[in-house]
């Protein structure tokens, strides 16, 4: 299945993974391609049994980013991962192509209504899961996460949301910031989550800034070779008008399931 350029090569080889991640992807799926070149990649990965996706997150309030996931995880055979979104208005509900990809693409989520709280799945798959096990990539802005460390007890745990990170989380990957310095987009977005998320986070961080995944660019070669029924490949057309994009988010998800040491020392 042809991906993006610059990631065929590291996906798409045959390799024996005892132990595949489990792991939870956070996206704002909508104003920027790379987000469904994050989730190809993830999809691949999980192909490779390198990663088993427990659920996908909207972190914003758009009524067609969870439709948008969901066409994406039926295109790849995984139309029953559950979806979770944000449920407060106004939030990124701006749409270039997440609307497009929920009406004319196969899915079940009808809107972002259909779809669980985030708050509330993100509980329910993480207290279902070994201790110290999951892995969370966060490829978008912090809110879901600043409300998932504020959540109390409920019938998934009687652990308050700090607390149930704590327990099963082992490590979050976060596509934010810029290094040494320098601004970014995904924390500009709601600045006061990602203070929050920083500081209080109660497992190891690894960040993969944006000078990380800036040069490396994709979604030419799949756009004009890529088969009309790929939803990705239509994610990047209607983006970049079949140009090559930065990939920040694939390749946070990249390092999320591999770790750095392959690529990155």
């Amino acid at each position: 299945m042809l991906l993006t350029n610059a990631w065929i090569s590291f996906c798409l080889f045959t390799a024996e993974v005892l132990n595949p991640v489990p792991i939870i992807l956070d996206t704002d799926i909508g104003p920027d391609c790379d987000d469904a070149g994050a989730m190809a990649v993830l999809h691949v990965l999980a192909n490779n049994n390198e990663a088993e996706i427990l659920g996908i997150m909207c972190c914003t309030s758009s009524q067609w980013g969870a439709p948008c996931i969901d066409a994406i995880n039926t295109y790849y055979g995984r139309g029953y991962l559950p979806v979770g979104t944000y449920k407060k208005s106004g939030f990124l509900t701006e749409s270039k192509y997440n609307q497009y990809l929920g009406q004319h693409f196969p899915r079940q989520l009808k809107n972002g209504q259909n779809a669980t709280d985030a708050r509330k799945l993100y509980r329910q798959v993480l207290a279902s899961q070994p201790d110290k096990s999951v892995v969370i990539c966060a490829i978008g802005p912090l809110n879901n996460l600043k409300d998932l460390l504020q959540t109390k007890a409920d019938q998934y745990s009687q652990l308050n949301g700090y607390d149930l990170v704590l327990q099963k989380v082992n490590a979050i990957y976060i596509m934010g910031g810029q290094f040494p310095n320098g601004l970014e987009w995904n924390f500009q977005q709601d600045s006061s989550a990602a203070q929050m998320v920083v500081r209080n986070w109660p497992t190891s961080i690894i960040f993969c800034g944006f000078e990380i995944g800036e040069k490396i660019m994709t979604g030419n070669r799949l756009c004009h070779l890529g088969s009309e029924d790929h939803p990705v490949r239509k994610a990047y057309q209607l983006h970049t008008q079949g140009e090559d994009r930065p990939s920040w988010d694939p390749a946070t998800v990249l390092c999320a399931v591999r770790g750095s040491s392959e690529y990155w020392a």
